[in-house]
């Protein structure tokens, strides 16, 4: 005789069904009531995170809170009254699972009334934690929803869904590209770019448009050719070169980083939309545009890692797609931006060989993208001068050793040291700043976590330099070519192994909390919309206002100035002054000093110490003061050249 099963027991009659949706109800209320009440509070930022409040308020709020478990009392007696007990428990289930999200509704207004940028730290972790608590509140929330029925839409419905999503994202591609173009030329004009590195970059592209390549007179005096080679090995500047042409010009390359970065969110949504719906694949790619780190090498000057995170992008999306010719073409630019870029690419073509996914194609990237990085550093550079690299990992360098050698030795001897230099707050807090807007995606599968092996080599592992743990520099766009497909793949592999509707819940519940820590991250962070305070580089703030009448001023000032010095002149600029006039052959960093020069231009205005020492001595040397205004002072060298009066 065998023994009957048992009775399946309908969830709502489980023991503590009823229990769970009476105490979740009562925390959702209450959360949302104190949600609601800190939203009244006029220094909502003391109380959060100095817990300011004057006594009478903080008794309102409590009797609130008081009140609001009195209502939710009422509501639950009400829905019992009108229920059978069974159905009772059922419908407050139901409700407690729908109204899950908002048990966290208490936290989400001190999110935004902390300074994201003093309190940084701590921002960032309640982020993080927000985000682990919140996404199996939206499973419960999602799970109540019917079974979906996407594999009923019909092809039709289902392809004009598509276009409308592909519609929004040129819309949003669109409007990324003319809002960040307006807003960085704005910042230019606000002179809130610096020598390091706009200036430099324009100079060595205005070199490279008349036959030197690879000369920067800004960054070092050399008359010869190929020397800036040393430090990085740009080779995209001549592909990029025809377009620079056109208008020779920092604010030129400015445009084109706008373009670059915005344009890469096309291969994104491309690359998403093969293995997510539409509207998910729209949203990876909305976030993608939001992101706080790509703004912050958006606003600082013109770097090529951003513009080779849109090169990598485009390739992931060719080779994916097996368009192979457009997967090599896209492949060589990103390695011409850099010669790091090639570590990535290096580390996705060896993933490919380790998954067995097109092994040969990803063995040939390995191969070529690893033989390239070796080749130009550690043969091609060296041989034109040293590398600077290895400072910004000195603490990984063993004693009596030296180079890159030494850092490897580091990393595959002494893991434990290694570590320590990682277990810092400083780190802590820009893997947060990294990850957590984006719901920690790229780290729900071990393969996944690969992709972000070059952006941590290049920013987490760096020893003693600030910059690289800043998402208001460039090295944050480092990560974004790799996380983002690696969210999109995230998404796709969530439950896929649990059912169809248990993936479904799934991908709901992780793409809620993408966009809910997506939209956080860039209230406090982001550039967009335009907010009185964004941080850039160097603890600059970057102001959304237009120019004020000085900074109108200075910019004519050095414009009329300009006109008195010769274009084959030697040109000594002061450091903010350098960038808008750094599209001659020689255009020197006045800080380094004015001996060799024809003409130095420098501001009045909170000039640097450097440059103001620099002028006095010039000064002092008999240099005659040819052009003065309360912003703006030009010097010449007696016997200098001079423009012809024809010419001005």
């Amino acid at each position: 005789m065998t023994a009957e099963a048992p009775p399946l027991v309908p969830d709502h009659d489980r023991p503590g069904t009823r229990a769970r949706a009476l105490a979740g109800l009562v925390i959702i209320g209450t959360s949302v009531v104190l949600a609601l009440a800190q939203l009244a509070i006029p220094d909502l930022g003391g109380f959060v995170t100095q817990n300011l409040l004057p006594a009478p308020r903080r008794k309102l709020i409590l009797g609130l809170l008081a009140g609001s478990f009195l209502l939710s009392a009422a509501v639950i007696a009400w829905i019992w009254r009108r229920s059978s007990p069974g159905l009772a428990t059922a419908r407050l289930d139901r409700v407690a699972r729908l109204g899950a999200p908002l048990a966290l509704a208490a936290v989400v207004p001190g999110l935004f009334a902390m300074n994201p940028w003093s309190d940084t730290l701590m921002l960032a972790m309640l982020l993080g934690a927000l985000v682990l608590a919140i996404e199996p509140l939206w499973r419960l929330h999602f799970g109540v929803y019917r079974p979906a029925a996407a594999d009923q839409r019909d092809a039709l419905a289902e392809a004009k869904l598509r276009r409308w999503c592909a519609v929004i994202v040129g819309v949003a591609v669109a409007g990324y590209v003319a809002y960040m173009i307006f807003f960085t030329l704005r910042n230019h004009a606000r002179f809130n770019t610096y020598n390091w590195d706009l200036g430099q970059l324009d100079n060595e592209f205005y070199n490279a448009l008349h036959g030197r390549p690879f000369r920067c007179t800004p960054l070092g005096r050399e008359p010869n050719n190929w020397v800036e080679l040393r430090d990085h090995a740009t080779f995209a500047i001549y592909a990029l070169l025809p377009i620079y042409a056109l208008h020779p010009a920092a604010s030129t390359l400015l445009v084109l980083q706008c373009l670059a970065l915005g344009l890469g969110a096309i291969p994104l949504y491309r690359f998403a939309a093969r293995r997510l719906s539409a509207p998910m694949a729209l949203l990876v790619t909305l976030t993608y545009l939001v992101y706080p780190p790509m703004h912050g090498a958006q606003f600082f000057d013109f770097h090529f890692q951003p513009v080779a995170a849109a090169f990598v992008l485009a390739a992931i999306d060719a080779f994916d797609a097996k368009r192979m010719r457009t997967f090599v073409v896209f492949w060589i630019l990103a390695l011409a931006c850099r010669e790091d870029v090639s570590i990535g690419l290096t580390v996705l073509g060896l993933l490919l060989v380790l998954s067995g996914h097109r092994a040969r194609e990803g063995a040939i990237v390995a191969a070529v993208s690893g033989f390239y990085f070796v080749a130009i550093r550690f043969f091609l550079m060296p041989a034109i001068g040293s590398w600077a690299l290895p400072d910004l990992y000195r603490d990984l360098v063993p004693p009596g050793d030296a180079g890159f050698v030494g850092i490897v030795k580091t990393l595959s001897t002494n893991p434990l040291y290694t570590l320590r230099t990682l277990l810092v707050p400083d780190k802590l807090r820009y893997t947060l700043q990294i990850l957590a807007p984006l719901a920690f995606l790229p780290l729900r599968r071990l393969w996944l976590a690969v992709w972000l092996i070059h952006g941590a080599f290049l920013t987490l592992l760096t020893t003693g330099y600030g910059p690289t743990l800043d998402i208001g520099f460039h090295y944050g766009s480092q990560f974004v070519p790799y996380v983002f497909p690696a969210v999109a793949l995230a998404l796709a592999e969530l439950g896929a192994k649990q059912g169809v509707q248990a993936a479904t819940t799934r991908r709901r519940a992780a793409a809620a909390t993408l966009l809910l820590a997506s939209f956080i991250a860039t209230a406090n962070w982001g550039a967009i919309p335009p907010r009185r305070v964004f941080h850039s580089s160097y603890g600059s703030v970057i102001s959304f206002a237009p120019p004020t009448a000085q900074e109108r001023r200075r910019l004519k000032a050095l414009d009329e100035a300009m006109r008195l010095v010769p274009k084959k002149a030697i040109l000594a600029a002061s450091d903010r002054e350098l960038p808008h006039v750094s599209n001659r052959i020689e255009c020197w960093n006045l800080a380094v000093g004015t001996e060799g020069a024809d003409y130095a231009i420098y501001t009045k205005i909170d000039p640097i110490t450097p440059d103001r020492a620099e002028v006095a001595k010039a000064q002092a040397a008999g240099w005659i003061t040819v052009y003065d205004t309360p912003e703006i002072g030009l010097l010449k060298r007696p016997g200098a050249p001079t423009v012809e009066p024809s010419s001005r």
